[in-house]
């Protein structure tokens, strides 16, 4: 009877230490595997400079008008000469002073005030023409020489150009002297910046110069320049 009692007991034992052990585990939840972030390095602030902006005014576009003179017709009978030159200029016409021993008269004729554009006319006897060659063949710098014809007047013509300044010359050969035996020069000299149409206007008038005949000379139209002592 004691051997059953204990072989109870035992089996009760056994049952008691089988169902503390034996314990519902929780169901398996699914695998989210870990994410990483991207590590990111902080942004450096800048700071923003805003520069000044220097702008100039816009220049505005100067505008030189050239405003175009009538012309007036001049004549000097004495010489056979004519040309046109504008009107608000002062022409004028006087004899000049021959060193002592000399022949011969030699007239100026001013048409621009301060040696600006003047007019030589002299006997082509005086061998004048050869002195003025001599004379702007030393402008500084050297002039450019050229030979050119003009109302069938043919001229050996001197320029001579630097830092905008312009020293003309036309020297009329012996060979277009006209029929009373005179010959001239004219000689200009013009800044082509501060005054940039004067060259213009100067070569219009050499342009319309011209001898006259004593056949003809009735019919030459033009005022006549005042011969000033």
């Amino acid at each position: 009877m004691k051997s059953f009692i204990t072989g109870i007991l035992v089996i009760l034992i056994t049952l008691i230490l089988l169902s503390g052990c034996t314990q519902s585990l929780p169901a398996p939840q699914p695998y989210t595997p870990a994410v990483t972030l991207p590590v990111t390095s902080p942004v450096p602030l800048t700071e923003t400079s805003t520069a000044a902006i220097t702008t100039s005014p816009p220049q505005a576009a100067v505008t030189i008008v050239h405003y175009i003179v009538p012309v007036k017709a001049w004549k000097y009978s004495d010489l056979h000469m004519a040309f046109h030159a504008p009107v608000d200029w002062n022409v004028t016409t006087r004899l000049v002073s021959l060193p002592e021993g000399s022949q011969g008269l030699v007239y100026r004729t001013d048409l621009v005030s301060h040696d600006g554009f003047f007019i030589m006319t002299y006997p082509i006897s005086l061998n004048q023409d050869q002195a003025y060659r001599d004379t702007f063949r030393t402008w500084n710098p050297v002039p450019n020489q050229t030979t050119v014809t003009i109302n069938g007047i043919t001229y050996d013509r001197f320029e001579s150009s630097a830092d905008g300044k312009s020293h003309v010359g036309y020297i009329i050969q012996k060979s277009s002297a006209n029929d009373l035996g005179f010959a001239s020069v004219l000689v200009y000299t013009t800044d082509d910046v501060s005054h940039p149409f004067d060259k213009a206007d100067y070569e219009s008038v050499i342009s319309s110069f011209t001898y006259f005949t004593s056949r003809n000379a009735a019919t030459v139209t033009g005022e006549e320049i005042p011969l000033v002592r």
